[in-house]
């Protein structure tokens, strides 16, 4: 009767304090929680407030949301550097390019680095104004396909060929 009256055998959850830390499951069960909260509370921005303007007043084109380009130039690298290229346009004009990581950088229409341009590479370059000149938003280098110089073995099968269609 003692133990029940005496409140010495029960414990109360309530009073019990959890020390354990966490589990992975548990923190990631609470982070989605708060992201799916946050995100319930967030409005999508309007859609015509994404499309900008351009120095001149005008929206963007293309549907990407972000304005036109300021300006292009084509012309051969003179210098790369380890955030900008030295570009010499077609008119003896060389021009710094700085190259972020917003930066598109194409070769054969395929994505790669800056270590992959090199000095001599043609190349057509969009740009927009920044704070210290010229920022590249997209870099294709252009590979102008020269004939292919045909084998000595192609030769001579194009050889056999000629002579076994002759009648």
């Amino acid at each position: 009767v003692g133990g029940v009256l005496g409140g010495g055998g029960c414990e109360r959850q309530e009073d019990k304090v959890s020390t354990r830390t966490p589990s992975a499951d548990d923190r990631e069960v609470r982070s989605a929680l708060f992201r799916d909260l946050v995100a319930s509370r967030e409005r999508a921005p309007d859609p015509e407030a994404l499309k900008g303007l351009d120095a001149q007043g005008r929206t963007g084109q293309g549907g990407s949301g972000r304005p036109a380009p300021t300006g292009s130039v084509s012309g051969r690298v003179e210098w790369v550097g380890d955030n900008e290229l030295l570009i010499r346009d077609s008119g003896g004009q060389e021009r710094d390019v700085e190259v972020t990581s917003d930066t598109l950088l194409r070769l054969n229409g395929k994505p790669v680095g800056l270590a992959s341009m090199r000095e001599g590479d043609s190349v057509e370059v969009t740009y927009d104004d920044g704070p210290g000149g010229w920022v590249a938003r997209d870099v294709e280098v252009v590979i102008a396909q020269e004939p292919l110089i045909p084998t000595e073995r192609e030769l001579r099968a194009r050889e056999r060929d000629k002579a076994s269609s002759r009648p």
